[in-house]
Formats: structure tokens, C-alpha cells, sequence
């Protein structure tokens, strides 16, 4: 079989497994590091943090990106009173003609997502391992891990993500009546 053929054929059957797993995250690309604060991060490389008053690290609009399989794994370890507080770790793939058809610059380029953010399940996570695998140039998938992340305390200094607000929701908004 040809390899262009197999993979439109993956495709599809992907497509048909989200129609039925609704499965997704809200992606923020994080914006390069420059000069300017009103449009580019900038923020203090010591520290990996904003510089008070200048900016931060600033992201792209949130965007709805599909995927086949996400899973998460609980923290082992507990809380401690000393300020250690659990977290999770999640791992997703996905496709790049996905991340293509929602507006991400670069998919196939690890180094870029590594300072990405993605939301799942209302818990935000930092994108630490960005792998993509695939036989034809530009139409591979991704597998993509995160850890979790406490925007209000480890964002101080930074704008953060912005908020994603959801118009439409994907179930009904009564129930069927069944009596």
C-alpha cells in the first residue's frame, strides 16, 4: 500500500474515533521571546519568570485541538505543609494535520512547543516532551506530554494563558424525557 494512501486512511478512521471520543485540549502557543512587551515575551532567563511591570510570557489565544488518546497519571507522592503539592502528568497524541488545521505554527518542530501550555480537564500543563513520529514530511503524528501547572502561583509576574470561553456546548441542553 502506498504510504499517502495508508495515511489518508489513518486519518479517517481518526476522524471517526473524535466524532465518537469528543476527546480534546485548548493548545496556547507560547509567543517567542523579543524586545518589545506589548507584543513579545520577555522575561527574566535567571528566574524564568516576569520581569514586574514589563510583560512576561505571553501566549497565543487558546485553540481547540483534537486528540485520539489522552491519558493522565495521578502524582504519587503527597502534599507536604513545606509547599510541595501534587501534581499530574498527561500524555496525548495527536495529528499533525490537527495542529495544522487549528493554526499552530511549526507542529513538526519540538524545540518551538516546548514552552507551549495546553488546558485538559481544567488543569493547565506545560508541554515537556514533544515527539514526532511519522513516514511523510509534514503529515506524521505527535506525542506530546505535560505536567502540571498552578497558573495563579507560578505565573506570577506573567500574563499567563488567557481564558478560553465556550458559546456552545457539545450535549444538549435539556434532557430527553424517558418516562
Amino acid at each position: 500500500m502506498d504510504v499517502r494512501t495508508e495515511l489518508s486512511l489513518i486519518n479517517k478512521h481518526f476522524k471517526r474515533h473524535q466524532d465518537v471520543a469528543n476527546l480534546s485540549v485548548v493548545w496556547y502557543e507560547f509567543i517567542p521571546l523579543g524586545d518589545l512587551p506589548a507584543t513579545e515575551s520577555v522575561y527574566d532567563d535567571v528566574y524564568d519568570e516576569g520581569i514586574r511591570g514589563t510583560g512576561g510570557k505571553k501566549y497565543k489565544n487558546g485553540v481547540v485541538l483534537p486528540a485520539m488518546i489522552i491519558t493522565e497519571v495521578e502524582d504519587e507522592r503527597r502534599a507536604i505543609a513545606d509547599g510541595r503539592k501534587p501534581t499530574q502528568n498527561v500524555s496525548m497524541f495527536v495529528t499533525m494535520k490537527d495542529m495544522v488545521g487549528v493554526g499552530i505554527t511549526d507542529p513538526w518542530e519540538y524545540q518551538a512547543r516546548l514552552n507551549d501550555m495546553f488546558v485538559y480537564d481544567g488543569r493547565y500543563y506545560n508541554v515537556y516532551s514533544y515527539k514526532v513520529r511519522g513516514a511523510i514530511k509534514d503529515e506524521v503524528f505527535a506525542l506530546i506530554a505535560g505536567y502540571e501547572t498552578y497558573v495563579d502561583e507560578e505565573l506570577v509576574n506573567d500574563p499567563g494563558p488567557s481564558a478560553l470561553g465556550i458559546s456552545t456546548l457539545p450535549w444538549p441542553s435539556s434532557l430527553p424525557n424517558l418516562g
